[in-house]
């Protein structure tokens, strides 16, 4: 499964898959904050990345191994 990521305001990307919502932006020193929401204000999971690619295949890999899509 490929995952369709979008570039939003500034280098913030985002992707939805059903029920899940992620996000991921840059932390200002290098690294990427990542983000994953399943229907709620406060992320599932979250976590620090050195790279862009490093922190979309971190989500990617949370969502495929969920079992929910």
């Amino acid at each position: 499964m490929k995952l369709q990521w979008s570039k939003g305001a500034g280098d913030l990307w985002t992707c939805v898959v059903e029920p899940f919502s992620l996000r991921v932006a840059p932390k200002g020193d290098g690294r990427w904050n990542w983000q994953i929401f399943k229907g709620a204000t406060n992320p599932t999971a979250s976590g620090v990345a050195s790279s862009l690619g490093a922190a979309k295949t971190v989500t990617e890999q949370f969502v495929k191994r969920s079992g929910l899509v």
